[in-house]
């Protein structure tokens, strides 16, 4: 009985490699298509390799013995002058390993074998030190206040890039404390816009759950459970390529999910509801907190503290830190402005904004009070020559 190698794809390179497969005279389709023609189909002329895609059978809850009598039955299959290729989606790669091990030789990237280019290195390992020390200094210049803070992340940050590459730590983590909208998630926020810009932001707020059934929400509900549903991180996971994960208001998350995440950060992966393995190498994971750093002890376990590569609180800015950030945000605001309304200019920015400081301890505050100046002044500007009735 001869064995096949399978070919597992990241479903986000869909569009890349089905026009790369295209191009070379192949053709994809998917194994029901397959199975229900029975050896009838018609492929289009010139098709010089065929892929049937096993993906979908792993898609419901079914059990391993309706799985294998198909999988079997296509393992078999034939083509006149099309040579046939077998791919799945790679978290269902394992599972379909286990099934079939009898009959998989093994499982190989479909990406490098169609000689697809993928996207530039989105983590913060394997860039070079150029773009590492560059992506430090927009770091610093980006997140406010707090700049022993930026100092030990950057050292942190070079620890574990070495580490890392020699197979001892597969993930960073962070853990900062502080009261709200002092710029914790900005810490995430900024990494993920450096590494991943195009990409959906990778965030999990644990004050939207319910706390006896956080884990179940992170991961999935285990089959056959009532309400059972996919998982929050693991269907952002499969959805976006950034290595940039937001774990806000971690203080909320109770005993399971911490747990799972003591497991998670000792051995950089985790296995969801339905069995699915994911590796976390080379992510970094922020986790914000609003409780002081004399509670951390009254929340987070001590073995789980332990396993952070960072701990932090931040302070609130100063007066010129403040000051400092509404010139950044005015700037940046300026910029998308005269780029949205061609009849805005730089003058008619000028001296629009005027916040006293001292009033503000939040940044997040001085934040919509820039935009309420902001938008109170250009306003009518704006509507009369954009307005609602052109």
């Amino acid at each position: 009985m001869d064995k096949k190698i399978i070919y597992e794809y990241d479903r986000r390179n869909r569009e890349l490699f089905t026009q790369q497969i295209e191009n070379n005279s192949g053709c994809i389709v998917n194994w029901a298509f397959f199975s229900k023609n029975d050896n009838n189909y018609q492929l289009p002329q010139g098709t010089k390799s065929l892929f049937i895609d096993i993906s979908s059978l792993f898609h419901s809850e079914d059990r391993a013995d309706i799985i294998i009598p198909l999988l079997e039955a296509l393992f078999n299959a034939t083509s006149d002058g099309a040579e046939i290729h077998y791919i799945v989606e790679s978290q269902y790669a394992k599972t379909l390993s286990d099934y079939l091990y009898y009959r998989v030789e093994g499982i190989q990237s479909l990406e490098e074998k169609i000689g697809i280019e993928l996207d530039e290195i989105n983590n913060i390992v394997d860039i070079d030190n150029d773009k590492f020390n560059t992506i430090m200094s927009h770091f610093s210049y980006q997140l406010f206040g707090n700049q022993i803070f930026k100092d030990r992340f950057k050292e942190e940050l070079i620890k574990y890039r070495f580490f890392n590459r020699i197979g001892c730590q597969p993930i960073f983590s962070v853990l900062i404390c502080g009261a709200s909208g002092i710029g914790k998630t900005e810490v995430a926020r900024i990494l993920h816009r450096e590494l991943s810009p195009n990409e959906p932001v990778i965030k999990i707020n644990f004050g939207n759950y319910s706390t006896q059934d956080a884990l179940n929400s992170l991961i999935g509900s285990p089959r056959g459970y009532i309400g059972s549903s996919k998982g929050e991180l693991t269907d952002k996971l499969q959805h976006s390529k950034s290595k940039v994960i937001l774990i806000d208001e971690f203080e909320k998350a109770g005993k399971p999910v911490y747990n799972f995440f003591l497991q998670m950060l000792e051995d950089g992966r985790f296995t969801d509801s339905l069995g699915r393995e994911y590796d976390l190498n080379k992510y970094i994971i922020v986790f914000t907190s609003n409780m002081s750093k004399e509670n951390v002890g009254q929340y987070i376990p001590p073995e789980l503290r332990s396993r952070f590569s960072c701990k932090f609180s931040f302070g609130l800015l100063s007066k010129d830190e403040k000051e400092a950030y509404i010139k950044y945000k005015l700037k940046q605001y300026s910029e998308q402005i005269m780029k949205s309304y061609g009849n805005i200019c730089e003058s008619d920015l000028e001296n629009v904004v005027s916040i006293d400081v001292s009033k503000y301890q939040n940044i997040r505050d001085i934040n919509n009070e820039i935009m309420r100046q902001l938008a109170q002044s250009l306003y009518d500007k704006i509507v009369d020559n954009n307005g609602e009735g052109s």
